[in-house]
């Protein structure tokens, strides 16, 4: 079946809101996850909305063979200094779909998203852009026609229900727990940079700018005054050695309105499997509960081999994922002659 494109402009963006908040429902999540997990604010028109004044968008519209728009395909550069906390998480010079950016047709994925895709990715080239990123619920019906492209997981999104105090995991000997304010921001900075540094390591091998880590040293400073965020500092014979900090979550179609965000964790490595982890954990989940929050969410990488398995374990799932596709760099060659 034929699938044309076109421009996706302004007067289209009511239409394909509703195409998005239609597919969004039905590819959001497993239906083992629909028990107990809140959906988010799908909000189509907003996000569309925002989508279509950032600098740079590239965007279309796939249209069957009668001329029926039927999906689309948005991308927004991503432009970022060496400096930038964001940098060590993404590539500097990269390509985002973000939530809202696609929407496909039912039994169609694959073919509608292949077609739009060609179109978006020959433009992103053309501008060097070679890394190529997209946000998907997590399930088969979303990430599936991205495998087809070559995609991957990259980045896991996970969200936990906070719950009333239940039972409480087994102190650890000698550790005493406290709040963290604005006067402890060289020791959360610290721990941040050294938790993001392991990045480097097998199997993630993210690059970890060193002015990167610089700027997160000093990136919470606002948010240990903020009342609205709450960080707690692991200490043991006056070494600290461990840290929890949450911040407010912003809600999107994966993420409910009652929910704070795991920014940060950190424990030392010569202290870790004792426990501590948990114990930072459950002070955390007590005053988010206290302060009105329902779920929690955190992101991780999928490569690395202590957090794929650790946050999973303490019981959050996976509500989405960040895929990504990286091209040879020798395809900004001459045509013909890579």
């Amino acid at each position: 079946m034929t699938v044309a494109i076109a421009p996706l402009t302004t007067e289209h963006i009511p239409e394909a809101a509703q195409r998005y908040d239609r597919w969004f429902t039905r590819a959001r999540r497993p239906l083992s996850q629909r028990s107990w997990l809140a959906d988010g604010p799908v909000r189509g028109e907003e996000l569309l909305g925002k989508l279509q004044t950032a600098p740079g968008l590239e965007a279309c519209r796939a249209l069957d063979g009668d001329g029926n728009p039927i999906g689309h395909l948005a991308a927004i550069p991503v432009d970022l200094s060496a400096d930038d906390p964001a940098a060590l998480r993404s590539h500097p010079r990269s390509a985002l779909v973000p939530h809202g950016g696609h929407a496909l047709p039912s039994g169609r994925e694959s073919e509608v998203l292949r077609a739009l895709y060609v179109r978006v990715a020959a433009r992103l080239v053309d501008d060097r852009r070679l890394v190529h990123y997209a946000w998907v619920p997590a399930g088969e019906t979303a990430t599936a026609p991205w495998s087809d492209l070559g995609f991957g997981r990259e980045l896991v999104h996970g969200l936990m229900a906070v719950r009333p105090r239940g039972r409480q995991p087994r102190g650890v000997e000698g550790l005493g727990i406290r709040r963290a304010g604005p006067g402890d921001l060289p020791q959360i900075g610290r721990m941040a940079a050294e938790s993001s540094r392991r990045q480097r390591e097998s199997g993630v091998f993210q690059p970890q700018p060193e002015g990167a880590l610089a700027a997160l040293r000093l990136r919470y400073a606002d948010s240990l005054g903020d009342p609205r965020c709450g960080a707690w500092i692991a200490s043991r014979r006056g070494e600290e050695i461990g840290m929890v900090l949450l911040q407010p979550a912003v809600p999107d179609p994966v993420i409910p309105e009652s929910c704070v965000e795991l920014a940060e964790a950190y424990v030392t490595p010569a202290a870790r499997g004792e426990g501590i982890s948990r114990v930072l954990l459950a002070t955390a989940l007590a005053w988010a509960y206290d302060n009105g929050h329902r779920y929690m969410s955190a992101r991780w990488p999928s490569a690395s081999l202590s957090a794929a398995g650790h946050w999973p374990a303490f019981g959050f799932r996976p509500v989405a994922y960040r895929l990504s596709r990286t091209l040879d760099a020798r395809i900004g060659g001459t045509p013909g002659t890579y």
